[in-house]
């Protein structure tokens, strides 16, 4: 799923987010592409291209904790995962730092080691993340919140550049999906 951003006299490059699932309502209407928006010049990308590791639509991680999924759903997203990620210039991982319950979790966390190693069988030898975790982009405003006092800035902006960093691919850590109150 694109959402393209047009910047004029600039040359195009991409910026692919993995995200979790889809929403149920289209993505463009969501926080989380709002906020995405705000990295595409801090990764210097002017268009958006986002994916998912599985592409089940669910209200919340809840609700997606109760589906069944299959082997299937899991080789039908990795088909439109390593489509997004060949297409892309930058890839932001961004899927949530919170444990999934249950099966679905299992290969959930399955599927987040596949999109590891896949990056790094593409040859990609960065990517990039918010403190150094996959968070969620519907988390960012929160967790770089003044109020929470992590990181200085007068704008969400100002404050996402300070956390929004690349990272060595081959370097990262394994089990990504650990439990994370923010």
């Amino acid at each position: 799923m694109n959402a393209p951003v047009a910047v004029s006299g600039v040359v195009r490059r991409v910026l692919c987010a993995v995200l979790l699932n889809p929403p149920l309502r289209p993505a463009v209407d969501t926080i989380s592409h709002r906020n995405l928006l705000a990295a595409l010049p801090l990764t210097g990308c002017t268009e958006l291209r986002l994916t998912n590791l599985i592409d089940l639509p669910s209200k919340d991680q809840r609700q997606l904790a109760s589906f069944t999924v299959t082997e299937q759903d899991l080789a039908r997203s990795r088909q439109q995962l390593s489509a997004a990620i060949h297409g892309a210039d930058e890839i932001l991982f961004a899927w949530g730092t919170g444990k999934i319950a249950g099966a679905a979790g299992s290969l959930l966390k399955e599927q987040a080691e596949w999109v590891r190693a896949h990056v790094g069988s593409c040859g990609v030898s960065e990517v990039w993340m918010v403190a150094g975790t996959p968070r969620h982009p519907s988390r960012w405003r929160q967790f770089v919140g003044p109020e929470k006092r992590r990181v200085e800035g007068s704008s969400f902006e100002e404050r996402l550049a300070k956390v929004l960093t690349s990272h060595e691919s081959r370097a990262l850590p394994q089990g990504s999906n650990r439990r994370s109150g923010d």
